[in-house]
Parts: structure tokens; C-alpha cells; sequence
């Protein structure tokens, strides 16, 4: 099966994969955290762990500055979330 972002974004846990890394890249602002999409689950980790296996890369999210944390995708596309 090839794992695409499109079906990630339809997971039940994916709004709140994303939250989760927002909040962690708020409060570990020299870290960049990785949601990732395995075809059954959604995972956070920091972008410099290893990737769950057989799992694809949904999106990055990095603190900029004060209470705003990019959330980058592939295709060079970004979100700017306010916390």
C-alpha cells in the first residue's frame, strides 16, 4: 500500500497528532517534531529519532518565534499555527 498524506489527513488521530506537536515544538524551541502516518496510526516524535517503521513523514512542526510554530509539508508548502 502507498501511504499518501491525503489518507493522513482523514485519520481520526491526525488533528490531534498535529496539535501534539505544535504544543511539544512550543515548549522545546530548539527542537523540530515529525508527525508520521503508518496506514493504521499517527505518530509524534522529534525529527532527529528514528521514523516508526514503514511510516511517511506528514508534516514538521518548528517554532518560530513568540506563540508561532510553522508546520511545513512536502511540496515546500507550510501552515503558520498561533498557540
Amino acid at each position: 500500500m502507498k501511504l499518501t498524506d491525503h489518507d493522513a489527513f482523514g485519520h481520526p488521530a491526525y488533528d490531534s497528532g498535529v496539535a501534539n506537536a505544535v504544543r511539544r515544538a512550543i515548549e522545546d524551541k530548539g527542537a523540530c517534531f515529525s508527525v508520521y502516518w503508518d496506514g493504521t496510526a499517527i505518530f509524534v516524535r522529534t525529527s532527529e529519532a528514528a521514523p516508526p517503521p514503514s511510516s511517511k513523514r506528514v508534516c514538521i512542526a518548528q517554532w518560530w518565534r513568540d506563540n508561532l510554530v510553522q508546520l511545513r509539508f512536502d511540496g515546500a508548502r507550510s501552515e503558520w499555527v498561533r498557540v
